[in-house]
């Protein structure tokens, strides 16, 4: 499917869309909504950017139920690629515990038959693990699905994606876009070392990396020397997303720590993401890293009080 406006925005998030079957922690029924990386960062971009400067890029497959388009034109955003492929989306289970934790389970049928609950921890265990990719790389844009009239945007953000597409997307794009950020997957995040993160990353201005994803980096050091050296390998800007503990960030050789805000979660589902699509937003503006952070994480606190991305795609700036 084209875009479904001739604009051109200033920043393009590229990411997923998802069919989300939330399972709650106590007692009652389950429901399906709509979710994803990409409309959690979008929402995230919006508390700060005129939507209007936002373009999303996504994928959907033949079974997609949700009005993309209509769902992001309602919250301002008009730039929408959305590409389509002949094959059932991923349809996942969004268990939540009483302690707030979540995990998340794939539903469709090919992936239980193959027992991939068990398989995703053990991944030679069966093929599950090999077709849980598979699906994830089909919900997975590439650089190629951005309209070529959108490459002249300030800046890019690369929500988590499997395989090598964040590697693929940045060979095609670090001489394009001026600033890219990527939150890196961790499919391949969890077991690699700063070399190969750079290596794989080449061409990212900033990583935005949550503490559980980056657990190779943390085995070998602790989190404030992890960060430094995370930027004295390359990446300009390092964040270190840690949930309720204070946020690392590492710029020109220097170390802060911002610290969380304390709010009630109804929802904790796409706080970072949400705080990506903020911080993405904040420096395309002109904030300086700090200043970005910090506005990221009060949009990270304005999405966990609120339960779904429609609900997130609806909040108004934070005041800060």
């Amino acid at each position: 499917m084209p875009a479904t406006a001739s604009s051109a925005p200033d920043l393009i998030v590229v990411g997923q869309v998802t069919i989300d079957d939330v399972v709650p922690a106590a007692p009652g029924p389950w429901w399906r909504q709509i979710g994803g990386s990409a409309l959690y960062a979008v929402a995230g971009a919006r508390l700060w950017l005129d939507p209007a400067r936002i373009g999303l890029v996504a994928r959907v497959g033949k079974d997609y139920p949700f009005d993309v388009e209509t769902l992001l034109r309602s919250a301002g955003v008009d730039c929408v690629a959305l590409s389509s492929f002949p094959r059932p989306h991923l349809v996942e289970w969004l268990i939540y515990e009483p302690d707030g934790t979540r995990r998340s389970l794939p539903r469709n049928s090919e992936l239980l038959r193959l027992g991939a609950e068990g398989a995703l921890s053990q991944p030679d265990a069966s093929g599950a693990q090999a077709l849980l990719q598979r699906k994830l790389l089909e919900i997975a844009p590439s650089a190629q699905e951005i309209p070529a009239h959108w490459l002249a945007a300030q800046a890019l953000h690369l929500c988590p994606q499997v395989g090598e597409r964040h590697a693929d997307t940045l060979r095609a794009l670090r001489n394009t876009v001026r600033w890219i950020s990527v939150d890196p997957s961790p499919y391949y995040a969890r077991s690699a070392g700063i070399a190969e993160l750079r290596q794989r990353l080449d061409g990212a201005s900033a990583l935005l990396a949550s503490a559980q994803d980056i657990s190779a980096v943390l085995d070998e050091r602790e989190p404030r020397a992890a960060a430094l050296a995370l930027e004295q390998a390359g990446f300009a800007e390092v964040l270190i997303k840690r949930g309720g503990a204070p946020l690392l960030l590492a710029h020109g050789g220097v170390l802060l720590e911002i610290p969380a805000l304390a709010v009630e979660v109804v929802d904790p589902t796409g706080a970072g993401d949400a705080f990506c699509g903020a911080y993405s937003a904040c420096r395309l503006l002109g904030h300086p890293p700090a200043e970005a952070a910090r506005r990221a994480v009060a949009s990270a606190a304005l999405v966990v009080g609120c339960r779904g991305v429609e609900a997130a795609l609806r909040l108004e700036s934070p005041r800060v």
